[in-house]
């Protein structure tokens, strides 16, 4: 258990951003001519509560290993981090499902079949596995899709209640990138290439995507190849930081989330 703990300090997240959603990405911002409004115009509020399928897969034994009580709790810290969208998300069914092999739950081997067998359309599909290997190969605490793809979210059980896990993930589903994101390229400290690098929002600083200490600074200091050194946002949900230090999105990640659920996901309900 010491080790399972240590394993996820920092809220490993197994997200892997397609290469095609980076690619029209870049486009957009090509297209936009990278100017300070970019990709996020504004919009105040959408007034939507979404509706979210639990299915919890039960280990050997037919124990839950999480209760409905504390997937509730968490979907309420996740709706007061959404609150300034006005964005919402309500439990609308619990399903147990008796197959263990998917409570040791491997991406490579099983998200087609979760797919196929237990999948309800045009809502939020949220998995409860007491281990989960995501598509980086590794165990993480829970992945996502982004926009375009499967409307699904796996969650570590032992993750859950962390306050933060969910909302991490439900960043990811609505289009955010790591605020360390490199795929897109590297961002500089003095964010001279915020809207075409990193995670193309100018408003998060650039992060290096270390870790933080029990007073919740960044650990070690590094510096950018300018020699500047990394100030980040310990406190951003998509960092990587620990999740008791985490608190909260910017301006500029509410609006690029709002773009995508109007633009990508707009069929839920």
């Amino acid at each position: 258990m010491l080790l399972f703990s240590n394993a996820f300090a920092q809220m490993n997240c197994g997200t892997v951003a397609p290469r095609t959603f980076i690619n029209a990405d870049m486009q957009a911002v090509k297209d936009s001519g990278a100017n300070q409004r970019g990709l996020f115009f504004p919009v105040d509020c959408l007034g939507k509560k979404l509706s979210i399928t639990v299915y919890i897969f039960r280990d050997s034994l037919g124990n839950d290993g999480i209760t409905q009580a504390s997937i509730n709790s968490a979907v309420q810290t996740m709706n007061t981090d959404f609150a300034p969208m006005c964005l919402s998300f309500e439990v609308c069914r619990f399903v147990y499902v008796d197959n263990y092999n998917y409570n040791n739950y491997n991406f490579f081997k099983h998200e087609d079949e979760v797919y196929n067998l237990y999948y309800t359309p045009n809502t939020i599909n949220m998995y409860f596995s007491g281990k989960v290997l995501g598509p980086t190969g590794i165990l993480v605490c829970g992945y996502s899709h982004f926009p375009g793809g499967r409307d699904m979210i796996f969650i570590t059980k032992g993750c859950a209640g962390d306050g933060k896990t969910l909302s991490h993930e439900m960043g990811h589903f609505f289009g955010l990138y790591h605020t360390f994101e490199t795929g897109t390229g590297v961002e500089l400290i003095n964010g001279s290439n915020c809207l075409t690098a990193g995670d193309l929002i100018c408003d998060t600083p650039a992060d290096p995507g270390g870790s933080s200490g029990i007073d919740c600074q960044l650990n070690p200091y590094l510096a950018d190849i300018n020699g500047n050194w990394y100030v980040p946002q310990i406190g951003n949900i998509m960092s990587y930081y620990s999740p008791a230090c985490k608190c909260g999105f910017t301006t500029q990640q509410f609006n690029r989330m709002i773009q995508q659920f109007l633009t990508n996901r707009n069929y839920l309900w």
